[in-house]
């Protein structure tokens, strides 16, 4: 993997990066190629997390909703907080 790639400016505090990436995996002899969007949590510039989320060529709407909520609670991590109701 590129050192660009997997080495992110170091920054303070939380944050996460969204990339798209490419896995191979071997299934028996063949060798698969499987698109997948990585999330990846830092926390004072040291990676603490990741996570990788299939994707799929005709994704579903449960496909969506996990990434959905993969995102939001890399988000909520980010921020320290659980998101405020509407009018709070």
């Amino acid at each position: 993997m590129a050192s660009a790639e997997r080495d992110p400016v170091r920054r303070t505090g939380r944050w996460v990066s969204v990339r798209l990436q490419h896995r191979d995996v071997r299934v028996q002899e063949e060798c698969v190629s499987y698109a997948g969007i990585v999330i990846t949590s830092f926390e004072n510039g040291a990676e603490v997390g990741e996570r990788w989320i299939p994707l799929g060529v005709d994704p579903s709407e449960a496909d969506d909703e996990q990434l959905i909520q993969q995102l939001r609670e890399a988000l909520i991590w980010q921020a320290r907080r659980p998101p405020k109701a509407a009018g709070e």
